[in-house]
């Protein structure tokens, strides 16, 4: 496929995203197909309008309709069967390509992450390019905030790539240096990625030596940043971004955790998360919303609370077909689940029976219970804070740091945490498994105790329940997690393909591209232990048989 977007091309997308910026901030131009920045951007309000409002389309990206909930439905962190947000198509068993046709009712779930990161950065482009054309960010005798603005707009560069990098194959790198008279080509998303490495970089540097502060309401209206936290906001997303790249369990081996040891490891002064204002401001979590609070919306999947399962149940559902995937009761010690009896609701989980979703859709969705914990936003009537990036979620990232550079000591105290939570024993050896005996948590697939490390996945997946977008499918992806054939990353839009005359290509399903592992040809260490107990499992149910040959029937 050829990936070069040509001067023609570019312009006419170019001029598409100003035009839908331009909805949003009073700009005077008077030809869109040959815009003067003087004439466009003719104060330093609409400079500083053009930077800050460039946060705006970043959080809905990462907080509202697309991708989140689809991406969340697709590893299984909740379950529903209803089409809204493409959730239902994203979660077929067996799973199927991702619709990358342009006329796909739930085509948003890749135009809309597209379009408003290239409108973030559209707009950050062309204030910048007026900063460096003269402009300064200063009324009257007021003071000077350039600085800011450009600090500001560095961070949404930044953000913008990361969320490019995050959910597509590929993408554009447009910035105050992208020279529009020569061809531009999609770049791969390992070098997106390293562009908003770049940029993080500039943003800390920019933040550390700077006395300003952000306002409340560029950045969701829960306070004033100052300088510093601007500071320890960017490593602390830049440690998340780092550890959501990578799109298989290699590739995360890979990761330099050191780097994200360093980010993480101070973690930060204040949780960062949007205020919702009754009356209409941005600062929401869909995620949260739909997912978590309205009942008939959704379940938590069983491969999210499953392992938690001491009654078998939980073996025979993950063993089980889609079709015979029915609902159970779980029967657990973990208290962030069950106050105890299966059908009383525990810390963070609510049992609530019957699901509402259509047999005919698939009872492998139905699930006994709903995660909770955000239903107290619903009783404010959403006005509340919206948590996004916590101290818990560097502590994660944290401890798979120190796992996977050896020191499973310290990797192991932070699961003993929030082990705490649930009422759950403690690990006392690292190299162990979870204490407990037949009631142990987490349990594998096959009964078994879950180690250290399928421990700790177990342990962030309840913890962090739809904090960030998807969090669970960027974790699962890069532990190996996702169910087989599931898509590994989302493809340009089809309606941007179609404008570049490129050939409409997707990912996912069986035998399709950048497509989660068949588990038959799975060779990595867990596929082969998985397989290697299912041979255990065979032999000792046919044991007679194997004795005797002439028994069977």
């Amino acid at each position: 496929m050829n990936n070069t977007f040509r001067k023609t091309g570019w312009s006419a997308i170019w001029v598409a995203v100003l035009a839908l910026f331009a909805g949003c901030v009073d700009l005077e131009v008077t030809n869109l197909n040959d815009p003067d920045r003087e004439r466009a951007i003719s104060s330093p309000s609409d400079v500083e309008a053009l930077i800050s409002g460039g946060f705006q389309p970043w959080y809905t990206v990462s907080h509202k309709n697309y991708p989140g909930p689809a991406l969340s439905v697709a590893a299984d962190a909740h379950t529903s069967s209803w089409g809204n947000f493409g959730m239902r198509d994203s979660g077929w068993e067996p799973r199927k390509a991702m619709n990358n046709d342009p006329a796909y009712s739930y085509s948003s779930m890749t135009s809309t992450p597209w379009s408003q990161s290239y409108r973030s950065l559209a707009a950050v482009r062309d204030g910048i390019l007026a900063i460096e054309g003269g402009v300064r960010i200063q009324e009257g005798d007021g003071p000077d905030n350039t600085d800011r603005a450009i600090a500001f707009g560095k961070l949404i560069q930044a953000l913008s790539f990361a969320n490019m990098a995050l959910i597509f194959d590929q993408a554009f790198i447009v910035d105050e240096t992208t020279d529009f008279e020569s061809e531009l080509q999609m770049v791969s998303y390992d070098q997106v990625w390293a562009a908003a490495e770049t940029k993080f970089a500039e943003v800390i540097q920019l933040a550390n030596s700077g006395g300003f502060t952000i306002p409340s309401a560029w950045v969701g209206f829960n306070g004033d940043w100052s300088a510093s936290y601007m500071a320890e906001f960017a490593r602390a997303f830049r440690a998340r971004y780092r550890s959501q790249v990578p799109r298989t369990p290699a590739e995360r081996d890979a990761v330099d955790w050191n780097a994200i040891l360093a980010d993480a490891s101070p973690g930060i002064s204040k949780d960062y998360a949007g205020f919702y204002e009754e009356g209409g401001n941005w600062a929401w979590h869909r995620s949260k919303l739909h997912t978590a609070t309205y009942t008939g919306w959704a379940r938590i999947d069983y491969r999210t609370i499953g392992p938690s399962d001491a009654s078998g149940n939980w073996e025979t559902w993950i063993n089980a077909g889609p079709d015979d995937k029915r609902p159970f009761d779980i029967d657990t010690d973990d208290r962030r689940i069950t106050a105890g009896d299966p059908t009383t609701s525990g810390k963070y989980i609510r049992y609530m029976g019957n699901s509402p979703f259509p047999a005919d859709r698939g009872i492998y969705h139905y699930s006994n219970y709903i995660d909770w914990r955000w239903y107290p936003i619903r009783q404010a009537n959403f006005v509340a804070e919206w948590p996004d990036m916590t101290n818990k979620e560097l502590e994660f990232l944290v401890a798979e740091a120190n796992y996977r550079m050896g020191n499973r000591a310290a990797a192991m105290e932070t699961v003993n945490k929030y082990r705490a939570n649930g009422e759950l024993p403690p690990f006392t050896d690292p190299n162990g498994v979870a204490p407990g005996g037949d009631r142990c948590v987490p349990q594998n697939p096959d009964g078994s105790c879950g180690d250290l490390w399928e421990t700790f996945k177990y342990e962030k997946r309840i913890e962090l329940f739809h904090y960030g977008m998807a969090t669970e499918y960027f974790d699962d992806r890069g532990w190996g997690d996702l169910v087989q054939h599931t898509f590994l990353q989302l493809p340009v839009p089809g309606s941007e393909l179609e404008l570049l005359l490129q050939e409409i290509y997707t990912f996912g399903g069986p035998g399709g591209e950048s497509t989660a592992p068949d588990i038959i040809n799975d060779t990595s260490w867990r596929g082969l232990r998985t397989k290697a107990r299912a041979f255990e499992l065979w032999d000792l149910a046919n044991a007679q048989d194997i004795r005797d040959p002439g028994a069977r029937r």
